[in-house]
């Protein structure tokens, strides 16, 4: 018993020098990994802001900002326009939980009517057209990662090209016309309170999808997503960061692209 679960534990964990090595089995095929970059809940002008388009600018990685468009400073626009390679999308309308208590928070969740969800996501839309917004892209993302399945149909008809969620999915296009863009390295544990994860527990995290992808156990084409949290982001954080994209850019291992090249 006790050495099963450390050799779970053992399994969950990975090394800068697997990640070298998966890099390396991508390159002896020919091929370059692609990888994209979310970070979550924008709303205004923050020194964390700042310092996290410096770190993608710093390695020429487009940015995806999922902003909260309920209470949109109004100077957010003009920050985001000195900055090209920053992109917006929809997170959700104002983050805040529909589901009942008990349950696992979500605002567009399976139990809230969906007259009201449309309601919330097109005014939210709209209030992100209204704050100008700079490379907005017609893509959502959920609060806390979390839809109802019988919300996802229904995107399309709403205006949106494209959903981002985080990890694996079953199949590469779950709704037609629906294109999928999830996060698979997030370097926070939420659990008590955001906190770094650890560096093997995240990296493990980028090793198992590039691995997935390589041996095409998941969708191939499905670029690497990186999930950050700028407002949540602790100095060992920063630093995971900072590593993370150092190592993942050095002699261009892998290629780092915006949404807007991919949406259809």
């Amino acid at each position: 018993m006790v050495q099963s679960a450390q050799k779970e534990r053992d399994q969950l964990l990975a090394t800068w020098a697997e990640l070298d090595e998966e890099l390396g089995k991508w390159s002896a095929q020919g091929e370059t990994p692609t990888f994209w970059w979310r970070d979550d809940d924008t709303e205004a002008c923050t020194d964390p802001l700042d310092r996290l388009i410096a770190l993608s600018e710093r390695f020429a990685a487009p940015l995806h900002l999922a902003v909260i468009p309920h209470d949109i400073d109004v100077k957010l626009a003009d920050r985001l326009s000195a900055s090209p390679q920053v992109y917006t999308l929809q997170h959700g309308y104002a983050h805040k939980n529909h589901e009942p208590k008990g349950t696992r928070a979500s605002e567009v969740g399976r139990l809230r009517d969906l007259a009201l969800i449309e309601t919330d996501l097109r005014e939210g839309w709209r209030r992100m057209q209204s704050a100008r917004l700079p490379n907005l892209l017609p893509v959502f993302v959920p609060p806390w990662n979390r839809i109802g399945e019988k919300v996802l149909p229904y995107l399309p008809g709403w205006g949106y090209a494209a959903f981002s969620g985080f990890d694996a999915r079953p199949y590469p296009e779950p709704v037609p016309e629906l294109q999928h863009f999830n996060g698979h390295i997030d370097p926070i544990r939420w659990k008590e309170g955001a906190k770094f994860a650890g560096v093997e527990k995240t990296l493990e995290q980028c090793v198992r999808h590039l691995r997935k992808r390589r041996l095409e156990d998941a969708y191939r084409h499905e670029p690497t997503g990186l999930v950050s949290h700028h407002l949540q982001t602790d100095e060992d954080t920063w630093g995971f960061m900072e590593a993370l994209m150092s190592r993942l850019t050095h002699n261009a291992a892998t290629r780092w692209i915006s949404l807007d090249s991919q949406l259809k």
